[in-house]
């Protein structure tokens, strides 16, 4: 622990609990809980402990009280009439029936020789926490009707939650620690001491849209304390500050209405704090009142202004494949058009082979592509036309949905002046080089896949290189769908600080996508290059510096409250990337990403992804 506190006191009152004066806590370990009563009962809050396991894990005990706050179909959650004044023991426990019970909220209720079980959501041996149970057979009846135990209230006039540090006085697993918890500035540990306890959140504000678990991550107080905030309302997240004061909550036992970015609860929103896929979470007791929940409306691209200005951009479609989605294909031919602006060159990520998800032995992306393409002119009325630069992959050789071969395709619109020097189109197990021609680079392949066979690229997306002639010069396209982050562990895991397993492979990408630059640049240090994609990591970790190298991430030129492309658990992040050679860099006219998705509602939303532009002013220099 990083505070000094100094102990006033330490009582044992006949209850069984701990009393000390409020708000000050003990600097070590306590010695052992209180002894059970003369009746034989054993409080709630000895059963807890102050660590992430019960100091009684594998116990029976033969009598624990408490009134009934919730049940559900297996089991109910059970709280202390007599709390103790301890914050870091929580007051609650979740008890697992293993025999039939009629029961109702506001019960008071007797468990008799409940067992004590450590229980992982997850499975043995998995990344996640545990949660303390009891399994019990025998609970009777004390009373009906009895008053529930005032909610605690998260934020102001309650527990002030941590905003910063979701852990860091465990390195290894938080499940085998014995360092007692500090829920005063760990996120993890604040969650912990209420675990199974009613809570309340006061003027709760969403930072994210419902998702397709239906799940809503909020904020208390309106964001007072809060991170740093876009103008859209979301969160978002930074390099030293995970946001441990978002709030998750859940709808086991409730339907959760669609609510959005920057919806604001009405009513005081209540629940019980549960802890399942790698997160605590809010499980409300009644539905949420809201008084303002609009959708938001994203705002259109900057179009292109004048003849010699190009328009690069970059959207992860999601799995798309046109013929299987023919209305997807023309929500997202409409988007490119209208809220896109139709930019010149235009990289995708995710695009399947023509029976998309059938896994036939299929690879050819022909007509998936040539059916977008069409509904981009129908769009359009016949003003925007495309030609796609694609390298069909070996079959379930490049991740994603088996026998969906999930591929990154160039467009380019073919009247904006845009021209290929001559070069055959790679294949894909060849790998691009390049020549020298009087100061010039020249792909061998165009376009052509980067370092193919290179083991960085195993089970993932090889990036695809195209070399283009735009008002008399070259300008070269690395376009990019990194690793995914699928196998890194999660904020709240058991193993802390959390594992980034995913990323060495990134590195490793990024390395060879950066020797490829760094190549080009040795021939033309002045040469005009884009790498852009779906680089699945953030603009600070590593995989993103060295893949950084001499180009500039156009993500750093927005404010850093704006600089997400991608909502996940109720972090704004970026994904989705932009970086550019200094000779192009110092030619950029503007930079923005489009929040045509992350903002909506699964059902709305096309794809998971914003789509990211960047314009570039190539006038001819003289």
């Amino acid at each position: 622990m990083k505070r000094t506190l100094t102990i006033l006191c330490l009582l044992f009152l006949a209850a069984g609990c701990i009393a000390q004066t409020p708000g000050v806590l003990p600097t070590a370990p306590l010695t052992g809980f209180p002894e059970p009563t003369a009746d034989g009962e054993t409080a709630i809050n000895q059963i807890q402990g102050f660590t992430h396991r019960s100091p009684m894990e594998g116990e029976t005990i033969a009598k624990v009280s408490g009134v009934v706050t919730v049940v559900d179909g297996e089991g109910f959650y059970l709280q202390s009439l007599v709390p103790d004044a301890d914050e870091r023991t929580s007051e609650a426990i979740y008890v697992d029936l293993q025999a039939y019970v009629n029961l109702k909220r506001g019960d008071q209720v007797l468990v008799v020789d409940g067992w004590v079980r450590e229980w992982n959501p997850a499975g043995l041996g998995e990344n996640s926490l545990t949660t303390t149970t009891l399994v019990a057979k025998h609970v009777t009846v004390l009373k009906q009707n009895h008053p529930l135990p005032e909610p605690v209230v998260i934020g102001q006039g309650g527990r002030m939650i941590p905003n910063q540090v979701i852990e860091n006085d465990v390195s290894g697993y938080v499940g085998q620690s014995k360092q007692p918890i500090d829920p005063q500035e760990d996120g993890m540990d604040f969650f912990e001491s209420l675990e199974g306890m009613l809570v309340q959140i006061n003027n709760a504000m969403a930072v994210s849209t419902r998702n397709r678990y239906n799940e809503v991550t909020v904020v208390a107080d309106s964001g007072l304390d809060a991170g740093i905030f876009s103008s859209e309302g979301v969160l978002v997240l930074r390099e030293a500050d995970p946001n441990p004061e978002r709030i998750m909550l859940d709808d086991a036992y409730i339907m959760m209405p669609g609510i959005h970015v920057g919806a604001v609860f009405s009513d005081p929103i209540v629940g019980v704090v549960d802890y399942d896929f790698g997160n605590y979470r809010i499980q409300l007791v009644s539905k949420p009142v809201l008084s303002q929940n609009a959708p938001f409306k994203p705002t259109e691209a900057q179009a292109v202004e004048k003849d010699w200005h190009l328009a690069v951009a970059t959207y992860n479609l999601e799995n798309f494949n046109s013929l299987q989605d023919v209305e997807g294909s023309r929500q997202i031919a409409w988007e490119i058009v209208e809220m896109l602006k139709a930019p010149d060159i235009l990289v995708l990520q995710e695009i399947m082979d023509d029976d998309g998800s059938l896994d036939s032995g299929q690879v050819s992306a022909e007509r998936n592509l040539a059916s977008l393409i069409d509904d981009i002119v129908d769009a359009s009325k016949g003003q925007v036309v495309y030609k796609s630069l694609n390298i069909d992959p070996v079959g379930n050789a490049d991740g994603g949905i088996p026998g969906g071969n999930i591929r990154t395709v160039i467009l380019y619109q073919t009247n904006r002046g845009l021209r290929l020097p001559a070069a055959p189109t790679g294949k894909a197990d060849e790998e691009v080089g390049l020549r020298d021609e009087n100061g010039r680079a020249m792909l061998s392949l165009n376009p052509g896949r980067i370092w193919p066979g290179n083991s960085a690229f195993f089970d993932s997306r090889k990036p695809i290189a195209a070399q283009f002639v735009f008002n008399g010069q070259d300008l070269y396209i690395i376009a990019n769908h990194f690793n995914s982050k699928g196998g890194d562990g999660p904020l709240y895991g058991d193993q802390q600080p959390p594992q980034t397993p995913s990323e060495r492979q990134r590195i490793a990408q990024a390395k060879a996508v950066n020797m490829f630059v760094r190549d080009i640049l040795v021939i033309n240090p002045k040469a005009l290059l884009v790498v852009l994609g779906d680089l699945n990591d953030f603009p600070w970790s590593a995989s993103i510096e060295i893949l950084q190298g001499l180009l500039d991430n156009l993500a750093l030129t927005l404010p850093e409250n704006q600089r997400f492309t991608y909502l996940y658990e109720g972090n704004g992040q970026t994904l989705d990337q932009i970086l550019a050679s200094q000779a192009l860099a110092n030619r950029l006219v503007n930079f923005e990403v489009i929040h045509i998705n992350s903002l909506n509602l699964p059902r709305e939303a096309s794809s998971d992804h914003d789509p990211v532009i960047a314009i570039f002013d190539l006038s001819a220099l003289e």
